[in-house]
């Protein structure tokens, strides 16, 4: 009686250990997307690209266990030959499929010399739960360029969100 009482409290607090490691790992997680701009693509014109990116299902597989999903930080980046002072201004915006469209970063005004990598300025106010639980999310980077490019351009765009665990 007394091991079975013992099995029971090491299986009980196994359980709830694992649960607290999955609501930890799912409180912080990356969302990347790539676009390519191709080469002699128009200067001063807004531009625009989609790519299929990941929901948090696709990330950790148990979407249903965080709450609250909010962007944290973004940051765009283009390979070491390319500096990210090509463009004008950037908008990188989240959707369902092309629908319920949300701006969650922008930056205006690019400095020529920024280097490869940008941080961009992240819209907090929004919470990102069905969309990101959703499974058919799509990022749109909006661009303008202050020149034409004389090779294609991969712009890598980097979201991170933050969220809460599901407690019952």
């Amino acid at each position: 009686m007394k091991n079975m009482f013992l099995s029971a409290i090491v299986a009980t607090a196994t359980l709830a250990s694992c649960s607290t490691v999955s609501s930890i790992l799912q409180n912080t997680f990356p969302y990347n997307a790539t676009v390519l701009v191709a080469a002699g693509s128009p200067a001063n014109t807004e531009l625009s690209s989609v790519s299929a990116a990941q929901s948090i299902n696709q990330i950790t597989g148990s979407g249903a266990n965080v709450k609250d999903i909010r962007v944290t930080n973004a940051t765009l980046s283009v390979g070491s030959g390319t500096s990210m002072g090509v463009f004008k201004s950037v908008k990188v915006y989240l959707s369902n499929s092309g629908s319920n469209q949300v701006l969650v970063a922008s930056r205006e005004s690019i400095p020529d010399n920024v280097g490869n990598s940008l941080s961009m300025d992240v819209s907090t106010t929004n919470t990102f739960d069905n969309m990101m639980k959703s499974g058919n999310v799509q990022a749109k980077i909006v661009y303008v360029l202050k020149q034409s490019p004389t090779s294609d351009i991969s712009l890598k765009t980097s979201i991170g969100f933050n969220s809460a665990p599901v407690t019952n």
